[in-house]
Protein backbone atom coordinates (compact mmCIF):
# COMPACT_ATOMS: atom_id res chain seq x y z
CA UNK A 1 0.00 0.00 0.00
CA UNK A 2 0.89 3.68 -0.58
CA UNK A 3 1.23 6.28 1.66
CA UNK A 4 -1.02 8.41 -0.57
CA UNK A 5 -3.66 5.90 0.70
CA UNK A 6 -3.71 7.51 3.97
CA UNK A 7 -3.85 11.20 5.16
CA UNK A 8 -4.91 13.86 7.72
CA UNK A 9 -5.93 16.84 8.13
CA UNK A 10 -5.38 19.14 11.40
CA UNK A 11 -7.69 21.77 12.07
CA UNK A 12 -7.69 23.98 15.68
CA UNK A 13 -11.00 25.49 17.10
CA UNK A 14 -10.84 29.81 17.62
CA UNK A 15 -9.72 29.48 21.28
CA UNK A 16 -6.67 27.17 20.41
CA UNK A 17 -8.29 24.78 23.24
CA UNK A 18 -9.80 21.66 20.67
CA UNK A 19 -7.02 20.08 18.20
CA UNK A 20 -9.41 17.94 15.82
CA UNK A 21 -7.71 15.51 13.27
CA UNK A 22 -9.39 13.64 10.86
CA UNK A 23 -7.73 10.54 9.15
CA UNK A 24 -9.27 9.07 6.08
CA UNK A 25 -7.94 5.79 4.24
CA UNK A 26 -6.21 2.97 5.18
CA UNK A 27 -3.58 2.39 8.42
CA UNK A 28 -1.02 0.45 8.11
CA UNK A 29 2.58 -0.17 8.77
CA UNK A 30 3.58 1.94 5.71
CA UNK A 31 0.97 4.62 6.46
CA UNK A 32 0.90 4.53 10.59
CA UNK A 33 3.59 7.42 10.61
CA UNK A 34 1.09 10.20 8.74
CA UNK A 35 -1.01 9.31 12.02
CA UNK A 36 1.29 9.43 14.42
CA UNK A 37 2.83 12.67 13.98
CA UNK A 38 0.20 14.97 13.61
CA UNK A 39 -0.84 13.25 16.56
CA UNK A 40 2.13 13.40 18.64
CA UNK A 41 2.39 17.17 17.60
CA UNK A 42 -1.51 17.71 18.43
CA UNK A 43 -0.97 16.42 21.52
CA UNK A 44 2.28 17.85 22.73
CA UNK A 45 0.35 21.23 21.93
CA UNK A 46 -1.16 21.27 25.88
CA UNK A 47 -3.44 20.64 27.91
CA UNK A 48 -6.76 20.76 25.83
CA UNK A 49 -8.73 18.32 23.93
CA UNK A 50 -7.28 16.46 20.73
CA UNK A 51 -10.20 14.58 19.09
CA UNK A 52 -8.82 11.74 16.71
CA UNK A 53 -11.68 11.35 13.90
CA UNK A 54 -11.14 8.09 12.36
CA UNK A 55 -14.75 7.74 10.88
CA UNK A 56 -13.61 7.35 7.35
CA UNK A 57 -10.86 4.41 8.10
CA UNK A 58 -11.62 1.54 6.68
CA UNK A 59 -8.14 -0.38 7.85
CA UNK A 60 -7.17 -0.20 10.98
CA UNK A 61 -3.71 -2.55 11.92
CA UNK A 62 -2.36 -2.85 14.88
CA UNK A 63 0.32 -0.21 14.92
CA UNK A 64 -2.60 2.40 14.80
CA UNK A 65 -3.52 0.87 18.50
CA UNK A 66 0.03 2.26 19.57
CA UNK A 67 -0.57 5.69 18.47
CA UNK A 68 -3.80 6.29 20.59
CA UNK A 69 -2.39 4.23 23.82
CA UNK A 70 0.45 6.84 22.88
CA UNK A 71 -1.32 10.20 22.65
CA UNK A 72 -3.73 8.82 25.21
CA UNK A 73 -1.18 8.57 27.71
CA UNK A 74 0.51 11.62 26.71
CA UNK A 75 -2.48 13.92 27.21
CA UNK A 76 -2.99 12.32 30.96
CA UNK A 77 0.05 13.30 31.91
CA UNK A 78 -0.16 16.42 30.15
CA UNK A 79 -3.63 17.56 32.10
CA UNK A 80 -5.83 17.17 28.06
CA UNK A 81 -8.26 15.09 27.21
CA UNK A 82 -7.95 12.39 23.99
CA UNK A 83 -11.44 11.50 22.24
CA UNK A 84 -11.32 9.00 19.52
CA UNK A 85 -13.94 8.71 16.88
CA UNK A 86 -14.10 5.10 15.64
CA UNK A 87 -16.87 3.47 13.10
CA UNK A 88 -18.13 0.34 14.31
CA UNK A 89 -15.65 -1.64 12.99
CA UNK A 90 -12.69 0.09 15.01
CA UNK A 91 -14.63 -0.01 18.04
CA UNK A 92 -14.80 -3.78 17.99
CA UNK A 93 -11.32 -4.14 16.98
CA UNK A 94 -10.22 -1.54 20.15
CA UNK A 95 -12.92 -3.66 22.49
CA UNK A 96 -11.46 -6.80 21.74
CA UNK A 97 -8.33 -5.66 23.12
CA UNK A 98 -9.46 -4.60 26.27
CA UNK A 99 -9.34 -1.05 25.23
CA UNK A 100 -13.14 0.40 25.30
CA UNK A 101 -12.44 1.43 28.62
CA UNK A 102 -9.51 2.98 28.64
CA UNK A 103 -9.97 5.41 25.61
CA UNK A 104 -12.62 7.78 25.29
CA UNK A 105 -14.55 6.87 22.39
CA UNK A 106 -16.92 8.61 20.34
CA UNK A 107 -19.38 7.53 17.67
CA UNK A 108 -19.52 10.86 16.04
CA UNK A 109 -17.47 13.99 15.86
CA UNK A 110 -20.35 16.06 17.25
CA UNK A 111 -20.47 13.67 20.44
CA UNK A 112 -16.58 13.99 20.57
CA UNK A 113 -16.21 17.99 20.45
CA UNK A 114 -16.02 19.87 23.99
CA UNK A 115 -19.32 21.46 25.06
CA UNK A 116 -19.67 25.03 25.17
CA UNK A 117 -21.52 27.10 28.05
Amino acid sequence: MSPEAFETTTRRDADGATVVLTARGQLDIATVHLLRDPVTAAVGDGDGTVVVDLSDVDFFASVGIDVLLRAHEATRRGGGTLRVVVPRLIRRTLTSVGLAHVLDLRDTLTEALPTTS
